[in-house]
């Protein structure tokens, strides 16, 4: 209290240079008698000859925030005041560049000012008037922006910091939970672009990625997705799950292909890359845009990737993929076998050794089809495409150990499928 005391009395020299009015309202502040200032104040400045008088527009500011800051008035009141107190301090640093009067109470007005909408935003919010919160707090981030722009020092050196962070957040709160998606994308971006990396902040980051990955936005989606795994190395899955997603949209065919093949080098220990690349390899082997393409290198090149994918986790999925990729080989094979009509010497070879490679086909199913059985099994219920998945894997070790002449191991599968549909 002592500062706004020294600041009037050394202010009251230049008291009569503006007339008795400006004078009297000098004396109801230093008497504290701001009700009574308030609308004097008013009056003087709505003479346009006063409207710019700097001294004036410094009390009008005074005044206001002094009102808004007396706990009995109501916050409609006090919003309305502590907005007025603002808008003359603009004003007055306009008339008054050099601003002595607010450099004399170290900014205390304007900071004052700040800490009332603050103040306002936490009362609104906890009376669950959450549109009057958010109004409160974005004005009291506009009086913080304003005194880090203009660099503006508070009492101690008090300074602010670049970001107010409690802020910043409680708008990208109050905006989502109004519903604003606009509103919470402006908050959320402030929050990233600050780099922070508390982990509350990870849905700014996420949300920021879904924006720029629906526009389409590829610089800002890259520089977010880059932070978010930079920051939250824990959800690497997700981060990485909305990269390939990115990079594949609006793809097909070999397009689609070749850029599976470019994210196999960029995420090189991505089980959805390899796995998903190698199903796509299948589906594209099936359609039209296949006809006179290099049919065996894309098979080998299917292969391969449900091997890589295999390496880096051991999953039904992929077991079930590559056992059943043999299988299916083995009926190709078994195809061709039944096109050979001929007794001749060179023929028979040709089917003799058609049926060897049947039969390795067939034991390479073996493995990966045991393993998928014992995924399976381990399971604690099964949903319908598990029993499906479970009798496919029993039917290829059945029949693979039937080709292979393992008449124990065949009966032993055949006998499982029965206890698979009583699951």
């Amino acid at each position: 209290m002592k500062k706004y005391l020294l600041l009037f009395a050394l202010l009251l020299g230049g008291v009569y240079s503006y007339g008795q009015d400006l004078d009297n309202i000098k004396k109801m502040l230093v008497l504290k008698q701001y009700e009574k200032a308030r609308p004097e104040i008013d009056a003087f400045l709505s003479n346009p000859k006063n409207a710019n008088n700097p001294e004036a527009l410094y009390y009008k500011a005074y005044v206001y925030h002094s009102l808004g800051m007396l706990p009995t008035k109501p916050v409609a009141e006090s919003k309305t005041l502590y907005i007025g107190a603002f808008d003359a301090l603009q004003k007055y640093a306009q008339a008054d560049p050099k601003t002595p009067l607010t450099t004399e109470e170290k900014n205390s007005t304007l900071y004052n000012t700040y800490y009332g909408f603050y103040d306002l935003g936490v009362k609104t919010y906890n009376e669950k008037n959450l549109a009057e919160s958010f109004d409160l707090f974005k004005r009291a981030l506009e009086v913080h922006d304003y005194i880090y722009d203009k660099k503006l020092p508070g009492a101690d050196g008090m300074k602010f910091t670049t970001h107010d962070t409690d802020i910043v957040w409680n708008l990208a709160v109050l905006a989502n939970e109004l519903k604003n998606k606009n509103e919470a994308m402006v908050y959320y971006k402030k929050i990233a672009d600050a780099d922070l990396k508390d982990e509350k902040y990870a849905t700014a980051y996420d949300e920021l990625i879904l924006k720029y990955k629906k526009e389409k936005n590829a610089e800002l989606f890259a520089k977010y997705v880059a932070a978010a795994k930079k920051y939250y190395p824990i959800d690497m899955p997700y981060w990485e799950n909305q990269e390939i997603e990115f990079a594949l949209s609006g793809l097909e065919d070999e397009a689609l292909l070749n850029k599976y093949e470019e994210l196999t080098k960029t995420l090189p220990n991505n089980y959805a890359i390899f796995y998903n690349y190698a199903v796509e390899i299948d589906k594209f082997l099936n359609t039209a845009e296949a006809t006179g393409k290099d049919i065996e290198g894309y098979k080998t090149r299917m292969e391969n990737n449900f091997k890589k994918a295999l390496a880096l986790k051991s999953t039904i999925e992929v077991n079930l993929q590559l056992a059943n990729m043999y299988y299916t080989k083995s009926f190709e094979i078994q195809e061709k076998i039944l096109k050979i009509k001929g007794t001749k010497p060179a023929e028979v070879k040709v089917k003799n050794d058609l049926n060897a490679s049947r039969k390795t086909a067939l034991q390479e199913a073996i493995p990966y089809a045991e393993e998928a059985v014992k995924q399976l099994a381990a399971l604690k219920t099964y949903k319908f495409t598990d029993k499906t998945n479970y009798k496919l894997a029993i039917e290829i070790l059945a029949n693979a150990y039937k080709i292979n002449d393992n008449a124990v191991k065949a009966a032993e599968y055949e006998a499982k499928k029965a206890e698979v549909d009583k699951l």
